[in-house]
């Protein structure tokens, strides 16, 4: 009787075999819950060394990366954009214009850069490069007409600062996402600091150009809005999802819960544009949501404009929603696009500054207009906190830095005088001298 050889591996050691089929090696990994999984390589040492590595992953208790083949555009289109966005949209937890903006970012500044790389092959260098890249870059943001004296259009500017850490943000937000759905075992864009940000500084509407702005604005179709959103503190989006069912005209209050606002919408697939789209949607925090007072100025102009609208109303053939207070002729939402052409119109007629970016006077000015008016009048930093409704009060006072150095000049102040009280008091001298 023949003897046995006897073995020289033991059980689940199997050694790289080259497939026939195509010439690839292929090693197998044991996975903890007995299933098997195929690693493969160009060479026996290559699928060795993947089988080690997922071996070594398994025993650390890491997500098994070796052998993976996708890549950061595999991964940011086909999942993080495709499933795991679109579910916390459907859970309330992300807005439909958030989604929008990183995908937006994600095939401008990230797929064309980073796309091809595997996702479990980047490393720093693939970051700080790609970065370098991004500050290079020309902004899309250009003008296509000359203006008076100029012969040709100047060279567009490179990305902001702003742009590029918010690109940066992105990044890091997906490959956390892969990290804790464990297709990665480290998220290497938090190695890799995004350039600094300095923070966006503006000048306050002053109150002799708030008094020419509601002079100019009283003749204009839209002058309640500007009025409400001036006296209110509101966000553009929030005075155009204002309802007339959500005001209580007896006590004056009005209750803010939903915005206007345009979504680009899913690509042409023809032309490769998007197609917008105007949708109502609540605001997205509990602070934002709330029942706030309006001025009796203000309550007078709703009241005036509910009277003109109802008359309107009865002469329009069709009127879409009544329940809008601030609408088109046929009652449908405002273009926020056509509000902001009202308002360059407006600061030109009453000769307020204008401008590009920052130069400019800008709706949402209006809003930090009501904060520092009523800081004027001996509002404290709480109380502007809760007309704004910032969640925290840091975040009032992170805006609104320029308050918070008169506070401190008026407690200086106030202690000078507390303290120069004290020292000339009777018997102070004689204390000091002896």
């Amino acid at each position: 009787m023949a003897t046995r050889k006897p073995r020289t591996r033991g059980n689940r050691d199997g050694r790289p075999y080259q497939r026939s089929s195509d010439g690839k090696w292929v090693a197998t990994v044991y996975l903890p819950n007995g299933k098997r999984k195929p690693v493969y390589g160009s060479t026996r040492k290559e699928a060795a060394d993947k089988k080690k590595k997922a071996e070594a992953e398994i025993a650390a208790g890491q997500p098994i990366t070796a052998g993976r083949t996708d890549t950061i555009a595999d991964y940011l289109l086909t999942a993080w954009l495709a499933v795991t966005l679109p579910q916390r949209v459907a859970a309330g937890r992300l807005a439909p214009s958030t989604l929008d903006s990183y995908r937006e970012k994600i095939e401008l500044h990230i797929v064309p850069h980073l796309g091809k790389v595997k996702l479990v092959e980047l490393n720093t260098t693939h970051i700080r490069t790609w970065l370098l890249e991004l500050a290079a870059k020309p902004s899309r943001n250009r003008r296509h007409k000359l203006r008076p004296g100029e012969k040709k259009l100047p060279e567009p500017a490179k990305l902001s600062a702003r742009t590029i850490a918010y690109t940066h943000a992105i990044l890091r937000k997906a490959l956390n996402d892969a990290v804790d759905d464990e297709i990665l075992g480290k998220n290497v864009c938090l190695l890799v600091d995004a350039p600094s940000v300095d923070k966006k500084e503006f000048k306050p509407l002053t109150k002799e150009e708030a008094a020419r702005f509601l002079v100019e604005a009283a003749d204009d179709r839209l002058w309640v809005y500007w009025l409400v959103l001036l006296a209110l503190g509101l966000r553009k989006g929030e005075g155009l999802g204002m309802r007339w069912s959500h005001i209580d005209f007896e006590a004056g209050t009005v209750r803010l819960e939903k915005s206007i606002q345009r979504l680009r919408g899913e690509k042409d697939e023809e032309t490769g544009r998007r197609r917008g789209e105007l949708v109502e949607k609540s605001l997205k925090t509990v602070a934002s949501k709330a029942t706030v007072a309006i001025p009796a100025t203000a309550l007078q102009a709703l009241k005036e404009l509910r009277t003109t609208q109802k008359a309107d109303r009865l002469r329009a053939e069709v009127w879409v929603d009544p329940d809008l207070v601030f609408c088109t002729g046929h009652g449908t939402p405002l273009e926020p696009r056509n509000v902001n052409r009202a308002w360059y119109a407006l600061c030109k007629r009453a000769d307020l500054r204008q401008g590009p970016g920052e130069e400019g006077l800008r709706i949402h000015d209006l809003r930090h207009a009501c904060a520092t008016f009523l800081f004027s009048e001996g509002a404290d930093i709480k109380t502007i906190q809760g007309v704004l409704r910032h969640a925290r009060q840091s975040t009032t006072a992170d805006l609104y830095v320029h308050i918070f150095d008169e506070v401190k000049h008026k407690a200086a102040k106030s202690m000078d005088g507390l303290l120069a009280s004290l020292t000339n008091g009777p018997g102070s001298r004689g204390k000091r001298a002896s």
